[in-house]
Parts: structure tokens; sequence; C-alpha cells
């Protein structure tokens, strides 16, 4: 497989920064009367049936060879793990404190690519790593006063399955093409989805006719789905281009992407330390790009 770092990084850039919409979708789609938990499982099924749809037209093969079924159910129980886990986190701690605890990851793949990748990452890019984390500290500033134990373990599963999904991607993308396996990982983690959402709502999905959402709540649901797809894809294409400890660094421009967006689409004010955080986290992608264009 032909190691495009450059290619990997712009990918990773361009799913970071639409990742970082997705939260602001989600919340204004909230507010307009449909659940989180229903725009995760309808961004789901929309990438199921899209991924399928070109995975079809472009003759791709559905069949898991052998070899990947270890990466497939990895890839996909860490998909739900972040579906789930991270989004019902902030009802246990606060924002800021899961957002942190969630972007460990990047710090994390750090620590294990020795072991998954079989070199050991460098000076430099652990520094990055650990520079762009202390960014998001700044920038979210959490509040520990209310440290429950259940959100605590909710955050920090999330991000073991986002280092989860990560490398099953990598592992997957030597075996099948990016639409036919992220189709078949997302049909299996449907059900799940579903079921979650029909429990919060009461056994009733509200983003139905006649469930009380908005016209625009359905449109932000809408774009839910439709930034998902093209993320999700971009982020398997950027794990196909590059080896994960080279890109990881740079999902760390989600969150300041989000809490920009926040305050452009939902007029939250900036504060003076996110502002910081958030200059500190695209020092280290910048330095991140310097070293990686280095390595190409």
């Amino acid at each position: 497989m032909a190691n495009r770092v450059g290619l990997g990084i712009v990918c990773a850039l361009a799913a970071a920064g639409l990742y970082g919409l997705m939260p602001n979708f989600v919340r204004a789609a909230y507010l307009g009367g449909v659940p989180a938990v229903e725009s995760t499982f309808f961004r789901t099924l929309v990438i199921a049936i899209i991924f399928a749809i070109v995975a079809v037209t472009r003759r791709e093969s559905f069949v898991i060879p052998a070899a990947a079924r270890p990466a497939f159910a990895a890839q996909a129980a860490a998909t739900l793990a972040i579906s789930i886990c991270y989004l019902v986190s902030v009802q246990f701690i606060p924002v800021g404190l899961a957002v942190t605890i969630f972007f460990t990851f990047p710090v994390l793949i750090m620590l294990v690519s020795p072991v998954m990748e079989h070199h050991a990452p460098g000076a430099a890019q652990l520094l990055i790593a650990l520079l762009a984390f202390a960014g998001l500290y700044i920038a979210f500033g959490p509040s520990f006063s209310s440290l429950d134990p259940r959100g605590l373990l909710l955050a920090a599963a999330a991000a073991i399955g986002a280092v989860v999904q990560f490398y099953s991607g990598r592992a997957l993308s030597r075996h099948m093409t990016p639409a036919a396996f992220g189709s078949l990982v997302h049909a299996a983690i449907l059900p799940f989805t579903l079921a979650v959402a029909l429990l919060v709502s009461g056994g009733r999905l509200r983003m139905l006719p006649g469930g009380g959402a908005t016209a625009s709540a359905l449109m932000f649901l809408g774009g839910v789905a439709v930034v998902y797809v093209i993320a999700y894809l971009l982020q398997m294409l950027s794990l196909r281009f590059a080896p994960t400890s080279r890109v990881a660094p740079f999902y760390n421009l989600e969150p300041v992407m989000t809490i920009v967006v926040a305050g452009l689409l939902l007029g939250e004010r900036l504060a003076p330390a996110q502002y910081a955080g958030g200059g500190l986290v695209l020092v280290a992608l910048g330095l991140a790009s310097h070293f990686a264009k280095k390595d190409a």
C-alpha cells in the first residue's frame, strides 16, 4: 500500500473539520425536538444505505476476508462505542470534561504505536500530541466539581473506542474499500442505535411525522447524516493513505472547529481561554504537518 502521508493528512484535516460540525448540528436538531440519540441512529442508517449503493455501483465486494474479520469486529464495536458512549457521557459529567477525556485518543495512539506499527514514535510526535491535548484542556476548561464515575467511564470507553477504530480502519483498508466495509459496519450497529433511540424516546421516534420535530430540526438532522457520510469516508481514506500515528494528531482540529461553529451557528460566546487553547492546538497541528512533510 502506498504510504501517501500528505494525502492522508489532507483527508484527516477535512474529516476533522466536518466532524467538528456535527455536535452543533445535533444540538440544533435537539433544540427543535430531535433527541441526540435519534441523530445517531439516523446518521447510521443513512451511511449504511449510501455506502452500500456506492459499493454496489462500483461493483465492490461485500465479502469480508477471513484475515479481515477480527478488524471488522473491532471496527463495529469501536464505532458503536464512540456513537453511544461519547454522547451519553455528557449526561453525567460536564461537556468540557467529556471532550477532554475523549481527545486523549491521539496521545493514546502515539503510546500504542510501537506495538501496533512496530516502530517507536519520535520525541517530536509525542510532544506535539501532548501540546495539542494541553490546548484542548485549556480551551474546554473542564470542571471537576462533579465527577460521576459513569460519565468518566463512558468518556474513557469512547476514547479507547477511537483508538481501536483508527487501527482497525487501517487494517480493514488493506482488504476492503471504505464504502464496502463502512456499509457493513454501520449495518451491524444499526439495531443497537435504534434500540437506544427507542428507549430514550419512549418507544416512538420523534423525528417521524407526528413526533413533534420542527422543520429546522429535520433540516439539521439531514445535515448530520450528510456530514457524517463524508467525514467517515475521509477518515477511512486518511488511514488508507498513511499510518495511524501520522494522521491522529490532526484530528485535534475537530473540537476547535466545534467551538468556533458553536459561536457562529448557536451564538455561544467564546471565552479567552478557548481562543488561547484553540490557538495552541493549531500550533501543534502546524508542527505535526511540518514533521510529516519531512518524513514523507
